[in-house]
């Protein structure tokens, strides 16, 4: 039992919690779990509906002389801007709990300085660094990514404290003079069963069926431009070694089916977008679960739970990023590598740890911010 008073304190996520939905959904989800556990509520912001269009504009506009042309990382207009600086101020005025902002989504500059305004201490916690995601959140918006990376650090350093997804992202933030913690992502609750349920399966398969060997399995939601790519790219460097001809290969999840259902080849199933029971039974069969991305930013949540399952993980440098090391996470960087990991049989992976440490810290961070 938590031995602390409840704390309340005001939240903003564009991601709602989802244990089966994106990256972002799985980290929003770890997150509240963490707090529940410690007795720390939270009072989600809810964008209301649209405020009269000339206080809009008008605050859009005060927002852009204040803010300048990088005053949100998805290149907001005058209107959003506005939009968005009424909905904050509102926000943070009907709060009556501890005078601490939990800042997940990190797009502009308004919140925090309206949060400091308003006497909050404000805790950021990214889900990565925006201005290097290599596809644009919101379609259509040029940028110089450069000055946008510049800005975003400015934006981080408003914070009282900041916690990061990846080491990669707390190296270069403490580069840049902003003290950083560490959060890796964690499989919550809600699916850790999930993935103990296909980590036993598997056990057992190995040890009734020790020569039967799986497919390998590209799994990803083919939507994402960014994922899309990376699986095309694994399926050249397998075309092109002799691994294609005498390896299974499974592609799936969300959007796979029209991406890649025109593909054709004995080798090669499109399982496409997989309800929970079905994805279990192809992680139980699955020799490797293959990763690859080009650029992106943050951490890859289905390292960590493909390694709860007991899936190995083959992966590109890029993609294995925060992950060097791990047990079960073999990087590969040429198309003759990927070859031969592939032909491999690679052993039951042990589970990541719960980052225990990195959570009592960030949860002391809290209740100080909230006692002062």
């Amino acid at each position: 039992m938590n031995a602390h008073p409840q704390t309340t304190i005001l939240r903003w996520s564009r991601f709602a919690p989802d244990p089966y939905g994106s990256g972002g959904e799985k980290r929003t989800v770890q997150l509240t779990e963490l707090l529940e556990d410690c007795g720390i509520a939270t009072n989600v912001m809810r964008p209301p509906a649209a405020p009269p269009r000339l206080r809009t504009w008008w605050a859009g506009f005060r927002s852009r002389l204040r803010h300048g042309s990088n005053a949100s990382v998805d290149g907001a207009g005058i209107g959003l801007l506005g939009y968005r600086t009424l909905f904050y101020r509102r926000a943070l005025a009907e709060h009556t709990g501890a005078r601490v902002l939990w800042w997940e989504t990190t797009y502009d500059d308004i919140l925090p300085d309206l949060a400091r305004a308003a006497g909050y201490r404000v805790i950021a916690v990214p889900h990565n660094l925006e201005s290097l995601v290599s596809d644009r959140v919101f379609r259509g918006v040029t940028h110089d990514r450069s000055a946008a990376l510049g800005a975003e650090v400015q934006r981080l350093a408003r914070a009282d404290a900041v916690f990061t997804i990846s080491r990669e992202e707390r190296w270069f933030l403490e580069s840049q003079g902003i003290k950083a913690d560490y959060l890796p992502f964690y499989v919550p609750r809600a699916i850790a069963a999930d993935c103990a349920r296909v980590r036993a399966a598997r056990a057992t398969r190995a040890n009734t069926s020790p020569t039967t060997r799986g497919p390998v399995v590209l799994l990803g939601s083919a939507f994402n431009p960014a994922t899309e790519r990376g699986m095309r790219r694994q399926l050249e460097h397998l075309a092109a070694s002799s691994a294609f001809s005498s390896t299974e290969i499974v592609i799936a999840g969300r959007d796979t089916e029209r991406f890649f259902g025109s593909l054709r080849g004995d080798r090669i199933r499109v399982a496409g977008t997989l309800d929970q029971p079905r994805l279990e039974e192809l992680m139980v069969e699955a020799a490797a679960l293959l990763v690859h991305t080009e650029g992106g930013a943050g951490a890859l949540t289905r390292i960590p739970e493909a390694l709860a399952a007991g899936v190995p993980i083959i992966a590109n440098a890029n993609a294995a990023r925060d992950q060097y090391g791990t047990p079960g996470v073999y990087v590969y960087e040429t198309g003759e590598e990927l070859n031969a990991l592939v032909r491999a049989r690679l052993p039951m992976p042990p589970a990541p740890p719960k980052p225990e440490a990195a959570e009592q810290r960030l949860v002391a961070v809290v209740r100080e911010l909230a006692a002062r």
